[in-house]
């Protein structure tokens, strides 16, 4: 709307400048420096209990000069605001009328002051921990999520995980501007990269075997959904909490794990066995064969030497027949006599002794072979 009265209905009007608005304002002109020190002049005497300079007063009259150091006040108030401190753990985005300007580190630092720039500091260096499926809360009370941890497996089984999601920021400018709410954000793309992971996964293999491939999965996962949004996140791990089925069958499936375990337990115990018995029935069967080979070798070498022994003894008793016939009986008497009981009896008293033979004796050193 402009200054004067477009409807001409009040003659009184004013323009800003206090002067009078006749002529439809087209000769105005603002005033110079000195007309509005005057007028400031007037104002503040008149807080102080004067009338100013036109009254005549007795009010503490305001000077040019007082005015300017003022102002001069003001204005290093205005610039010492500008310095801040940056923590070790972070770092400082500056805004000069919201957009991004500079980033600093840890610190003394200073900047225009607002408005005309401001300051977002960000944890840089600090792991940041969210938990989903569940909440921790101040009081050691843990709460379940069931709207975050219940999911579907490959073979159709609804399975209850909660698990520990933690990342640092490694971007503040991408952190700042390119997410709205960095948390929502994280939340919502573990939990999209978990429930895809655990959709191509068996419950079996998530239950037992597979836990660490689920976390790995998950975690690469998520970075790729945050990448892709340039969300300046890192993520340090993924940690599965509880992996669970649904608290109504929880015992079914803890019975069927049972028998599991059972089984992988008795089919433990048998391969302890075998490889316990295998090596050491290899063992006797290399044994046994060395042995026959021993034995073969011993049976051949005895012949062998009957056989010399044999020859020997023959070519000797074509030479000497008698020699070698009584040498022969001799050996063999020997032989015979070295191995039995034996009495000897005097031939003068022969007659005379008693023939006793101790049968119980002798059936206790018998041998009876069946």
């Amino acid at each position: 709307m402009p200054w004067s009265n477009q409807n001409g209905s009040n003659n009184d009007n004013q323009n800003p400048w206090g002067k009078p608005g006749g002529g439809g304002g087209g000769n105005q002109t603002p005033p110079d420096l000195d007309e509005v020190i005057r007028r400031l002049q007037e104002r503040f005497g008149s807080l102080f209990g004067g009338r100013g300079p036109r009254g005549g007063s007795g009010g503490p009259e305001i000077s040019k000069g007082m005015i300017t150091g003022f102002l001069a006040v003001i204005m290093l108030v205005w610039a010492v605001s500008g310095f801040y401190k940056v923590a070790a753990d972070e770092e400082a985005v500056v805004l000069r009328f919201g957009q991004h300007v500079s980033t600093t580190g840890p610190g003394l630092n200073w900047h225009i002051p607002y408005p005309v720039e401001t300051i977002e500091k960000l944890p840089v260096t600090r792991v940041q921990r969210l938990e989903i499926g569940f909440r921790h809360f101040a009081d050691g009370v843990i709460r379940k999520r069931t709207n975050e941890s219940l999911m579907l497996t490959k073979d159709e089984n609804i399975v209850d995980i909660s698990f520990i999601v933690q990342y640092k920021i490694k971007s503040a400018e991408d952190y700042l501007f390119h997410i709205d709410n960095p948390e929502k954000t994280v939340r919502d793309a573990a939990e999209s990269a978990i429930r895809e992971v655990i959709g191509r996964t068996l419950i079996d293999d998530v239950l037992t075997t597979k836990k660490a491939e689920v976390e790995v999965e998950t975690e690469q996962l998520i970075q790729s959904i945050l990448d892709s949004y340039s969300a300046g996140i890192s993520l340090s791990t993924v940690k599965l909490q509880d992996v669970q089925p649904p608290e109504r069958v929880i015992k079914e499936f803890k019975d069927v794990a049972s028998a599991r375990e059972d089984k992988e337990r008795a089919k433990n115990e048998a391969q302890a066995y075998a490889n316990e018995i295998t090596p050491n029935a290899r063992g006797e069967g290399k044994k046994m064969v060395l042995d026959a080979q021993a034995y073969a070798k011993e049976v051949v070498e005895r012949a062998k030497g009957e056989s010399s022994r044999f020859e020997s003894l023959l070519a000797a008793y074509k030479q000497a027949p008698v020699v070698t016939r009584k040498r022969l009986y001799m050996e063999s008497m020997q032989q015979v006599m070295s191995s039995v009981d034996k009495v000897i009896v005097d031939g003068a008293v022969a007659g005379h002794v008693l023939p006793y033979l101790p049968l119980d004796r002798q059936a206790a050193k018998a041998e009876v072979k069946k």
